[in-house]
C-alpha cells in the first residue's frame, strides 16, 4: 500500500508540474513576433526586411527591404528588389541562363523568405 500511495503522490507532483509549463508561452502575448529571423548566415530585420537566398555557383542570402504592411509574397519581387537595391543581377534571367523563384510566407512568424536558383540553359 505504501508503494502505491508513493507512486501516485510522484505521478500527481508530475502532471502539476506539466500543467503550469503550459501556462507560460513566453508572456502570454500571441502577437509577439522575434525582432530577427535568421536568414543563412545573417539575421533580417523581420518587420521591415525579408530573406533573399540567391543559389548560383555559390549560395549567398541577403537581406532586402520590404514594406512594413507587406504579409505576403505578392508584395516582394526578389529579381527587381535585389537589382534596384543593391545592384545585383544574379536573378535576372539571360538567354544563357534560367532561373526558378520560390517565395514562402511564414505567418506563425510573420515572415517573408525568397529564393532564385540559376542554372545554364
Amino acid at each position: 500500500m505504501k508503494a502505491t500511495t508513493r507512486y501516485l503522490m510522484l505521478l500527481s507532483m508530475l502532471v502539476v508540474g506539466c500543467g503550469d509549463s503550459n501556462e507560460d508561452d513566453g508572456g502570454g502575448d500571441t502577437n509577439s513576433f522575434p525582432e530577427t529571423i535568421e536568414c543563412g548566415d545573417i539575421s533580417c530585420k523581420r518587420a521591415t526586411q525579408y530573406c533573399a537566398t540567391i543559389v548560383t555557383d555559390v549560395t549567398s542570402h541577403v537581406c532586402l527591404n520590404k514594406k512594413e504592411s507587406c504579409k505576403s509574397c505578392d508584395c516582394v519581387n526578389l529579381d527587381t528588389d535585389l537589382t534596384a537595391q543593391t545592384g545585383r543581377q544574379d536573378c535576372t534571367a539571360t538567354s544563357k541562363l534560367d532561373v526558378y523563384f520560390t517565395c514562402a510566407y511564414y505567418d506563425d512568424v510573420d515572415y517573408i523568405k525568397t529564393s532564385c536558383t540559376v542554372r545554364a540553359r
